[in-house]
């Protein structure tokens, strides 16, 4: 006689390991500065997470760009995030997925599968913080807009976030930043013509040709070039440089792909 056995083995969900970033832009032509965590973007849309919660909280004293004039108000936005946080994890199983400084005004995004819970608990965690005034809106938003059209960075900002990503590692090498050095940049055209035209422009820029090349793996942009220049790499110094490049490509239909340089310490 046959038997059988049937174990049933439970499934596992991976566990969120967030990926907060910070980028600048303008919206509506003021200046904004938003924090995002990357690591949803792998996971987003999440279908039982389809209403979006946004909570806005005016500052009590803005500077001139509409960030906070002080550090005592910048400890108590660290503190109303830090209770607002707790309770929607804890009480909604809520993904925290960004916020915004912007125009005086701080704002969280939040998103769960309630409605109308959001509201009661944001209304109880500010009675703790009298001082503050707020404002909530609730979204059904199932594709995840609010985050991925929104808050998710443009690919300029994207390369922006690189940049910082990689001044860090290079920062805990021991470089520094202000010590000027060779910087090599990547760029893809879709032809030949179109790099031939960017390298004219981008010589008159200043730039120094290092190679050229074709790669077989890029059908799009398979046309690459790799320019030079003899410059700091502080955070400002690298965001302009790049920015430079990144437009100049796409004035030629290209691709800017990144840059790299050596470490420098002041004793090398």
């Amino acid at each position: 006689m046959l038997s059988y056995f049937f174990q049933i083995i439970p499934m596992t969900i991976p566990a969120h390991t967030p990926e907060w970033e910070v980028y600048f832009c303008d919206i509506n032509e003021r200046p904004a500065c938003v924090s995002v965590d990357l690591a949803y973007e792998h996971e987003a849309p999440i279908p039982e997470k389809d209403r979006a919660f946004e909570l806005v909280v005016a500052l009590q004293q803005a500077d001139a760009d509409g960030f906070p004039a002080d550090e005592a108000e910048w400890e108590q936005l660290e503190a109303i995030e830090e209770a607002l946080v707790d309770e929607f994890q804890n009480s909604l199983q809520a993904a925290f997925v960004g916020k915004l400084l912007h125009d005086g005004k701080r704002s969280f995004y939040f998103y769960s599968a309630q409605e109308a819970l959001p509201e009661v608990i944001a209304a109880n965690i500010m009675q703790q913080f009298p001082a503050y005034t707020y404002s909530t809106n609730t979204l059904h938003d199932p594709d995840w807009g609010l985050y991925l059209d929104f808050l998710f960075p443009e690919p300029v900002d994207m390369q922006s976030i690189k940049n910082s990503r990689i001044l860090r590692m290079m920062e805990e090498q021991g470089d520094e930043h202000h010590i000027p050095r060779s910087v090599s940049h990547f760029i893809s055209f879709a032809t030949e013509d179109k790099r031939a035209d960017f390298k004219r422009a981008a010589e008159a820029a200043g730039y120094t040709l290092v190679q050229e090349g074709k790669n077989q793996n890029e059908s799009d942009v398979p046309y690459s070039i790799v320019l030079s220049k003899v410059q700091a790499v502080t955070e400002e110094d690298i965001h302009n440089v790049t920015l430079e490049l990144w437009q100049m490509a796409e004035e030629f239909e290209g691709a800017y792909g990144g840059w790299q340089a050596q470490v420098v310490r002041e004793n090398d």
